[in-house]
């Protein structure tokens, strides 16, 4: 035991590997414990047989360095000290806590003069739970974060022990109660308590009634210290110490199918018999993701709802309660109205509604769960759209009917001309008043060449009315919807964007390039320009270039886009 006054860091007990208590039966020690980074530590209870396996840790989320103290101070409290800050502490300072003691079953306890305990570590289990252990309500066991930085818990709620992904909204994916593999020996019971004991999994009522067990090994070793040990993975393992840890384990696992966990394939992948495969919705994305980082972020793109395969499961669906009950149109109205919600499942025979806003691994189901399934992706135009949530923007609406009345009045402009050349007189000096419109050499006249001029001067917006006034948040817009008309007018039909990427770009889904200037259009249009504001050919006597055949095609946007 140790003594209120004790104090000491890692490099104080380099000597003993950092450890400085061990139990009378040596089984067990308590210290630093190096971390998978050589430099960090934590402080921990851990097994001394061949595996060191660690059952329990003080500050397994904040690791501390060599030179950070653990203290036991002269009012009885306990803490670990990381820099100038407490990242530990068993709050015991004033309670009468005489000495430290690391028990023959691994229970680091701190005690009276009287040997009342006053803390106990197996009252604050961290991801392991031991033989004699018991697991109370209120009590968690929590696993280290996967590689998708998702933990898992168990504990006992509601008079049943479940294991939970700790999404934002935690979904279950195995209860004691549901396990076939149980023996009854109380039916109609609520579990309040459970521990680990011989060859079993044993589960209590408050009064200390046994209702269940759980036997994950057949033969009952006597001199065994079996744990349960919480995963990164979701499983529940079990493990004999005495046989050496990892190799004592035996086969049973919580839960048993290897597709019944949350990341068994991870998020919107398909796991079948023990094989991983993306749906076939996201399978174009490269990377089996639907694109959405925050889904009620309203300045992200809009989403919509697409069927990933029916008869699909998914681990939760027989622990949580449906949303609501309804039809199969009301139940993708519901996600389509709830930002939050990232996918459903709809029972048809019953009519359940499922919302679920974190998506883990779907199951493949032989004789079909039937379930139809959807998800909600970034919408891109593709198809398998179901529903829709269009995110209104305003400014979006107004561009867009700017650039469709701009390109709608290029057309108009360049039929009047097509017509007007058809009558035109063989004389260069006749003219007419199209023909002025056309011609006229003040300069904005030709607005597509001044445009392409103002445009390669970074000077588009002043070609703006000024009477609309436009704010200077919605600069960026305006010259984005005037980019885009610009690549509209291109006389290289297959230069024209399609509709579907005009309004990408309208909505900044899509960057938008500046249009080419080295074009026949764009050089015809700019070179004309030039040449009509330098004074150039004011009087000429026959039609200009602008006013050729050859350039009329450029503005004849009837062509395929």
């Amino acid at each position: 035991m140790i003594n209120p006054g004790f104090q000491g860091s890692q490099m104080s007990f380099i000597d003993r590997d950092g450890l400085f208590l061990l139990s009378n039966n040596s089984d067990f020690a308590f210290g630093f414990y190096t971390t998978s980074d050589v430099t960090l530590f934590l402080l921990v209870v851990v097994h001394m047989g061949s595996s060191q396996k660690v059952i329990w840790s003080a500050n397994r989320g904040s690791p501390v360095t060599n030179s950070d103290n653990f203290v036991f101070d002269k009012q009885g409290n306990v803490f670990l000290q990381k820099g100038g800050s407490v990242v530990w502490t068993t709050n015991s300072g004033g309670k009468g806590v005489s000495a430290m003691e690391l028990r023959d079953n691994g229970n680091l306890v701190l005690v009276e003069s009287d040997s009342n305990v006053i803390w106990q570590s197996f009252d604050h289990p961290t991801d392991t739970l031991i033989t004699n252990q018991v697991l109370k309500e209120g009590m968690k066991l929590v696993s280290d974060p996967s590689s998708n930085n998702l933990s898992y818990v168990l504990e006992i709620k509601s008079g049943d022990m479940t294991l939970s992904a700790a999404y934002q909204d935690p979904q279950p994916y195995w209860s004691i109660r549901k396990d076939n593999r149980i023996t009854v020996n109380k039916d109609g019971g609520v579990v309040a308590t459970a521990t680990i004991e011989g060859n079993s999994w044993r589960f209590y009522d408050s009064s200390g009634v046994l209702l269940w067990q759980f036997i994950f090994v057949d033969t009952n070793d006597a001199n065994g210290t079996w744990i349960a040990d919480l995963g990164s993975d979701g499983f529940i393992s079990f493990n004999n110490l005495q046989d050496g840890g990892e190799n004592g384990a035996t086969p049973t696992q919580i839960p048993t199918d290897p597709c019944d966990a949350p990341e068994s394939c991870g998020a919107y992948y398909i796991c079948s018999n023990d094989k991983c495969q993306c749906t076939s919705a996201l399978s174009a994305s490269g990377n089996c993701s639907t694109g959405i980082v925050s889904p009620c972020d309203r300045s992200n793109d809009s989403t919509q709802l697409v069927n990933v395969e029916d008869g699909l499961g998914y681990f939760a669906l027989g622990f949580v309660p449906p949303s609501s009950k309804t039809d199969l149109d009301g139940c993708k109205a519901s996600c389509v109205g709830n930002c939050s919600c990232l996918g459903l499942f709809f029972q048809n025979s019953s009519g359940n509604c499922f919302l679920l806003d974190s998506i883990g691994s779907f199951k493949s189901s032989d004789g079909g769960s039937g379930f139809v399934s959807y998800i909600k992706v970034l919408s891109d135009g593709g198809s398998g759209t179901i529903d829709g949530s269009k995110k209104s923007f305003p400014i979006v609406a107004i561009i867009a009917t700017g650039t469709v009345l701009l390109i709608a009045g290029l057309l108009y402009a360049a039929f009047r001309y097509y017509k007007w050349k058809k009558r035109l007189p063989e004389s260069p000096q006749e003219t007419s008043e199209e023909d002025n419109f056309l011609e006229e050499s003040s300069g904005k006249s030709h607005f597509p060449s001044y445009a392409f001029k103002m445009m390669e001067e970074g000077k588009l917006k002043e070609i703006v009315d000024i009477k609309l006034k436009v704010s200077a948040d919605d600069e960026e817009s305006v010259s984005r919807s005037m980019k885009v008309a610009l690549w509209c007018i291109q006389e290289d039909m297959h230069l024209r964007p399609s509709m579907n990427k005009v309004v990408q770009m309208l909505e900044a889904v899509s960057p938008v390039p500046l249009p080419p200037m080295s074009s026949p259009m764009g050089s015809r249009l700019f070179a004309s320009f030039s040449k009509s504001t330098s004074g150039e050919g004011t009087a000429s006597s026959g039609p200009s270039e602008w006013n050729s055949d050859t350039t009329l095609s450029a503005v004849r946007l009837s062509g395929p886009r």
